[in-house]
């Protein structure tokens, strides 16, 4: 917080505050009183001590009649944008955009849709309608279509005299509009699609309009750059699951197994925090966890009967094998190839290929571990039923208890297994 003479100038995570009945600056839905004065803060903030010795004198200032200088919604749309670039994930994104655009400007929902060659079409809302109506195209005769066309924000306040609107897509949503402010989306000088937003009382201003038109513009390239990534990741993927399944198949022990590690795997990610970067890489490290055992021959890998100790040997040199291939591969990093190499090693020494310990196992090693041991017990097999959840998981637990598996990885995949009544 800077002091400028007898003024405070505070963070944009302050959006405004309530004083004597009085509010100041912007309300937002997160609130924290303090000496029964209520801050009206963004996600941003956080109940640090130093955000809260703040807010604290900022509280005094204000019942000594200080000024407090907020911060502007343009410098509160720039921090937001910047904020946005962290996505990588085109669902996150959306997701991010609409939710901190509702708060902006106080609106009950938003939504984006891109221009597709003779129409829009909505990728993602937030809000009241959220989740209903990804899949509608709307008509360019549309309210979203002619804020597309014209090319510059507009303000609907009065929908229902207003033949413009879609009413298609209330019907969906099961959600009733009642304004909307919308700009288009800009990358350079090309417009892509349009942002509305739904639902002020009281209606729209200028004000928010020419907001919204700054914030499209903020975020156009990003919108862009993260929609182009995600179709490139999807086809990627494709690719690379067409790959382990095939290898799955080669194995006569294996069916889907890729597929399964790599959706468990991710479940333990989400629930200990990654972040959105490293769970794209995690993805295809899981997905590709086994190409090793291309290196391995079908007499072994196929064998009906138990290996022998040194075609068990052999068997152990697909994780090398694996790392040998994934470090040929153009944007596969060492975290990537870590999952393939470690994910038989154990935190005790015991595992494979080189007895890494501890933190000498890489995290990916150490959560696809966790992922693959349970999907190989619990799935059925040529040679074997699946085992029973409960069992599995008791492996698990003593295999952590034992200093073999990462106790916390264990841990969360049993609350998984209990969120989703699986024991």
């Amino acid at each position: 917080m800077k002091k400028e003479g007898g003024t405070i100038r505070v963070p944009t995570w302050l959006c405004g505050y309530r004083y004597e009945n009085v509010i100041y600056g912007r309300f937002s839905k997160k609130t924290t009183t303090v000496d029964a004065i209520d801050f009206f803060v963004s996600d941003d903030f956080t109940n640090s001590q130093i955000s809260i010795e703040l807010l604290n004198y900022a509280s005094q200032v204000i019942k000594n009649g200080g000024n407090i200088i907020l911060p502007t919604r343009h410098q509160q749309i720039v921090q937001i944008a910047a904020k946005l670039n962290n996505n990588i994930r085109l669902y996150e994104l959306l997701r991010n955009i609409q939710y901190e655009v509702c708060e902006l400007v106080g609106a009950e929902a938003a939504s984006i849709l891109l221009f597709k060659k003779d129409h829009l079409e909505f990728m993602v809302t937030a809000g009241g309608a959220s989740g209903k109506i990804e899949a509608i195209p709307v008509p360019m005769e549309s309210i979203a279509g002619t804020i597309f066309l014209n090319g510059k924000p507009m303000i609907f306040n009065d929908l229902e005299k207003d033949s413009r609107h879609f009413k298609g897509v209330d019907k969906a949503a099961k959600f009733v509009t009642k304004n909307i402010v919308g700009s288009p989306i800009w990358v350079d000088n090309k417009k892509i699609g349009v942002i509305e937003v739904l639902n002020k009382n009281g209606g729209f201003n200028e004000e928010d309009a020419s907001d919204i038109e700054t914030f499209s513009k903020l975020i156009g390239k990003k919108l862009l750059s993260t929609w182009k990534y995600e179709q490139f990741s999807k086809e990627l993927k494709t690719i690379l699951l067409a790959i382990a399944d095939a290898i799955d198949k080669r194995d006569n022990y294996t069916h889907q197994h890729s597929k399964n590690v790599t959706f468990y795997s991710l479940e333990i990610a989400k629930r200990v925090g990654l972040s959105q970067e490293k769970l794209e890489k995690l993805e295809f490290s899981a997905i590709l966890h086994d190409v090793g055992k291309i290196g391995i021959p079908d007499s072994i890998l196929r064998k009906p009967g138990k290996l022998t100790d040194e075609e068990f040997a052999y068997i152990k040199n697909h994780t090398v094998y694996g790392a040998e291939i994934l470090s040929q591969i153009k944007y596969v990093d060492n975290d990537i190839i870590s999952g393939a190499l470690e994910h038989h090693e154990k935190l005790d020494g015991s595992g494979y290929p080189y007895g890494k310990k501890g933190e000498e196992i890489g995290l990916f090693g150490r959560i696809i571990a966790v992922a693959d041991i349970f999907d190989a017990l619990s799935s059925k097999r040529t040679y074997k039923e699946g085992w029973q959840i409960s069992d599995v998981l008791k492996i698990l637990k003593e295999d952590s208890q034992r200093g073999k598996l990462d106790e916390r990885f264990v841990k969360v995949l049993e609350e998984y297994l209990i969120e989703n009544g699986l024991i």
